[in-house]
Formats: structure tokens, sequence, C-alpha cells
């Protein structure tokens, strides 16, 4: 399998995940949020990064609630 090194700026990145770029550079200043690369004064994410935090952080619904059926006495 052929690895996809696609660079994302921070403003495509933002845009994909629907999040202020602050967000992401708030992120890279706290140690969280996708690897990144920096080029110069430029910040890169790879999409091998973006698509592993991407699984890491995917989370699945729990159990839907069901209504219990009551009886009544008649």
């Amino acid at each position: 399998m052929e690895q996809d090194d696609t660079l994302l700026s921070t403003k495509l990145l933002s845009r994909r995940w629907n999040i202020a770029p602050r967000t992401l550079e708030r992120w890279r200043a706290e140690g969280r949020g996708p690897q990144f690369v920096r080029i110069g004064r430029h910040v890169r994410y790879r999409q091998t990064d973006i698509q592993a935090f991407e699984a890491k952080h995917i989370k699945t619904a729990g159990p839907v609630p069901t209504l219990a059926v009551v009886e009544r006495a008649a």
C-alpha cells in the first residue's frame, strides 16, 4: 500500500475539520493535535498523520436506550 504524504496547510486542515485555524495553532502549542512539519515559517500536516489522528479519535456511539414495556395489571 502506498502512503499518501500530501501536505495540507493549517487553513486547509481547519476547513476539513470545520474548526478555526487558531484551534490547530493552540493544539500545536499544547503538544496536542496531529503531528506537523515546519518548513521555514510554514506549518504543514502530512495526510498520513491526519488520518492516524482521525483514527485515534474515532468515537463510537454507546448503546441506544430502549423503552421498557410496562404491563399494567387489569
